[in-house]
């Protein structure tokens, strides 16, 4: 990836993917770590989360009535009662047994986050038990934010008063799209009457509702996507988040869709265009950015103060995700990460085993992985600039970020892309709507190394067709006829 002299198109690659954790360069724990924890693999929270400026809880429930697939996250189908209950025991199990060390629930929690998965197709009693056992067991006199996923299917009124109780501040649900092709292709409900009708009832128990949507699908021309933005906006809810589609981690099955349907996958440089109509879309809609894809409602005073990105709201569990050195995430659940300056634990991905081990042996599987902790001081410039549009200088240290992260970011100021300020580093305008690919051109090189990879392996995939990325002015790189003088099958539907 490089830094062009287009003051519209500044790279001349986009980068395919739009979200990921830090870091992905990491190592499974030395000999000496494994020493000093022992036998019991919960020891490593001896060691992680010695210094915790920012606490994040994660909780994962894996479970769906069906599989959307557009989804990446560990998930499967599952509608049995008993299997919820036993899931509810050894999440609860996991909690306790945790939240005995010092260093997970010696500090404040600052948010809470319920992801799947389909957290809400758990019954009242359940969510209600894993409530009490998170207040008996964390001190969350400082919670600023506590989010619960919801899906159409499972919003109901007994289900919202038990979130309500426990003290759940907002509520969030996956819309997507409302085309009928793409939501039947995505394995969505097809009645898009029954959005309208879950989020008034959502709007009615919480004071903070969001959903989710999606842009960029193979196809998908830009007048069906202004279609989505104005349907959505409908909805009327404080805040939307607007993602592009990742069709690096897409199931295989919707590729196939896709090719049977003849939809062509939608290249980097029309996302690029589609994401500056987003951006004025919203804002002649009352909707002003608050990161890289989300939206809250904004007058025209808080925009003029904010023209970039304004932080009347701030998704704090994001606040850990994309933050800095000290933001930390500690996962429970099957399938669930925890991020601590230092060390990634995984969690079990199979729930079955996860919750056999928990209950019979009160015992976890984890996957235990350390890194250089000086990667982390990184984290504020390559994570939180680009996503949240600023950084504070003054929750960096600037001697132990890696010299080609800084030298970078002295290429992103020149070019015009990043500001910087006395106390703080922003994004410009130009910046935001490159926020994706400055996440990784900010990244350090052991960063970058991984995602590479990662994308290569994703799109090499057997059955797997993913967008051109490249950002190229020359005619040349997309020649309307081929060396036979047959027209480019990428420009046949413009006939």
């Amino acid at each position: 990836m490089k830094l062009t002299n287009d003051r519209f198109m500044p790279f001349d690659f986009r980068l395919p993917i739009y979200n990921w954790f830090f870091p992905v360069s990491y190592e499974k724990i030395s000999k000496e770590t494994q020493r000093t924890i022992g036998d019991n693999p919960f020891n490593i929270f001896n060691l992680a989360g010695r210094d915790a400026k920012f606490r994040a809880l994660y909780f994962h429930i894996p479970y769906c009535e069906a599989i959307c697939t557009f989804c990446p996250f560990s998930r499967e189908v599952n509608t049995d009662e008993e299997v919820f209950e036993q899931y509810t025991e050894a999440l609860i199990k996991e909690i306790k047994i945790k939240g005995a060390y010092e260093n997970v629930s010696g500090y404040p929690v600052d948010t809470i986050f319920f992801g799947g998965g389909t957290p809400s197709i758990l019954k009242p009693d359940q969510i209600r038990r894993i409530g009490q056992t998170i207040r008996e067991t964390f001190d969350l006199s400082h919670l600023k934010e506590f989010n619960y996923e919801c899906h159409l299917t499972t919003v109901t009124e007994d289900r919202l008063e038990a979130l309500r109780e426990i003290g759940v501040t907002h509520a969030r649900m996956g819309v997507q799209t409302f085309h009928p092709l793409y939501r039947k292709l995505f394995n969505l409900v097809e009645d898009t009457q029954i959005i309208y009708d879950k989020v008034a009832l959502l709007k009615k128990h919480f004071p903070y509702v969001s959903v989710d949507m999606l842009y960029g699908m193979h196809g998908q021309s830009l007048e069906d996507f202004v279609k989505d933005l104005h349907h959505v906006i409908q909805l009327d809810t404080p805040t939307i988040d607007v993602y592009p589609i990742n069709n690096v981690v897409t199931q295989i099955k919707l590729n196939k869709e896709f090719k049977r349907n003849n939809m062509e996958a939608t290249s980097g440089f029309s996302k690029a265009l589609a994401n500056t109509i987003l951006r004025e879309y919203m804002r002649h809609h009352g909707y002003h950015p608050h990161n890289g894809h989300g939206y809250v409602k904004a007058n025209e005073r808080i925009i003029a103060e904010n023209p970039v990105v304004t932080d009347i709201y701030r998704f704090q569990y994001h606040e850990a995700h994309y933050g800095y050195k000290g933001h930390e995430i500690i996962g429970f659940g099957s399938g669930a990460y925890s991020i601590m300056d230092g060390f990634v634990i995984g969690n079990n991905a199979n729930s079955k085993q996860y919750v056999k081990d928990l209950l019979e042996k009160s015992t976890l599987k984890m996957d235990l992985n350390e890194f250089d902790e000086t990667i982390c001081e990184s984290k504020g410039i390559s994570f939180h600039l680009p996503y949240h549009g600023e950084a504070e200088k003054s929750k960096i240290n600037f001697d132990l970020v890696r010299p080609e992260v800084l030298s970078r970011l002295n290429e992103v100021i020149e070019k015009g892309l990043v500001v910087d300020e006395p106390e703080h580093l922003r994004l410009t305008h130009l910046g935001w709507q490159w926020y994706g690919n400055l996440l990784f051109y900010l990244s350090p090189d052991s960063e970058q190394e991984v995602l590479l990879k990662y994308i290569e392996k994703g799109s090499k995939q057997k059955n797997r067709f993913v967008e051109d990325s490249t950002i190229s002015f020359d005619f040349n790189d997309h020649p309307m006829f081929d060396d036979a003088g047959t027209a480019n099958h990428q420009l046949q539907g413009m006939a």
